[in-house]
């Protein structure tokens, strides 16, 4: 009888233990605040004390951290080869190489999540650091992210403004970002959630206009919507290379434009999974306007290809969905 008592005596002990730093956890998380008019060298620990730029957020936070955006544009700032203002600002992105959620869509002066209304209070990412001016002087990429997982969330914003048309790389988190993909959004080896976003009217001089997933960079995508984007060559709307399988539901892909293939979407050796997905209006001059699939094997679900266009027709073979070696 003393050594059961002994052993439920420990039990309860050990979970108690667990609860602690399960709560030791979660008290330590931190929220912080961006809005237009703010400033940098404060706390942003409040809307009273939020900070001007959204990567000055970013640095300051840590894993499971959240950031609140108040309504606005918010362009980059730093280099993230250096971590400075300094260098060449078409290389300035905003990056993220750990687990934390952004969450835009506020007016400024919400104490709940819930309280945003994204409709109502836009946040706009943009690579547009010209200020209206000539695009050639946009940045490369609006956005990069190096091993993120799915606890990663961006949320209730639009990103645009991103011209990769370089010959050249920076390096962040040890990984070569090239100047010529991923204007939108570059992800490599990452894995982030996005939800309630806008990625548009970002360009490419080789891959993946708005979004280019590479090497097994596989993210989840809801309520989502990529237009007017355009890649030079491949991938106008997104590109997904090397194992990397993003999942769509309730996405909407339209008219991307691409230089030769995948107008909408291009997958090489990867299989990414489409639920509720509308794929409409997209071009590719050689094939496929709509979905291209190499080496691959996609999943697609109650979706609608319509209206895509190869060449000068939407008729012709292929030009919703086009298969090389791969199955669907």
């Amino acid at each position: 009888m003393v050594e059961n008592c002994i052993v439920k005596n420990n039990s309860l002990h050990s979970v108690g233990l667990i609860l602690i730093v399960l709560w030791s956890i979660s008290a330590q998380a931190t929220t912080y605040y961006v809005k237009t008019g703010g400033n940098n060298s404060s706390a942003g620990t409040s809307w009273s004390t939020a900070k001007a730029d959204l990567q000055n957020a970013l640095n300051a936070s840590s894993v499971g951290d959240q950031i609140w955006i108040a309504a606005g544009t918010y362009k980059p700032t730093l280099d993230p080869s250096t971590g400075t203002a300094s260098g060449t600002t078409r290389d300035y992105s905003f990056y993220l190489d750990k687990d934390i959620e952004i969450y835009g869509g506020f007016a400024g002066t919400e104490t709940l999540l819930s309280q945003r209304n994204s409709a109502s209070n836009p946040v706009i990412l943009s690579g547009d650091i010209n200020a209206g001016g000539a695009a050639t002087n946009d940045c490369y990429h609006v956005f990069i992210t190096e091993g993120l997982s799915s606890a990663a969330v961006l949320d209730g914003v639009t990103i645009t403004g991103g011209k990769a048309d370089g010959s050249s790389m920076i390096i962040y988190s040890g990984q070569n970002y090239y100047q010529n993909s991923g204007g939108g959004m570059r992800n490599h080896g990452s894995s982030p959630t996005l939800t309630d976003v806008t990625i548009s009217g970002n360009t490419a001089a080789s891959f993946g206009g708005g979004i280019y997933n590479r090497t097994s960079s596989s993210p989840t995508l809801t309520n989502v919507t990529i237009s007017g984007n355009t890649a030079s060559t491949d991938g106008g709307g997104i590109y997904n290379y090397s194992s990397s399988s993003p999942i769509l539901t309730n996405v909407t892909i339209r008219d991307n434009t691409a230089g030769s293939s995948g107008g909408g979407m291009i997958n090489y050796s990867s299989s990414p999974t489409l639920t509720n997905v509308t794929i409409y209006g997209n071009t590719a001059s050689t094939n496929c306007g709509g979905m291209r699939n190499i080496l691959s094997s996609s999943t697609i679900v109650n979706t609608l290809f319509w209206g895509n266009i190869q060449g000068t027709s939407s008729a012709v073979a292929g030009a919703d969905i086009y298969n090389n070696f791969s199955t669907t």
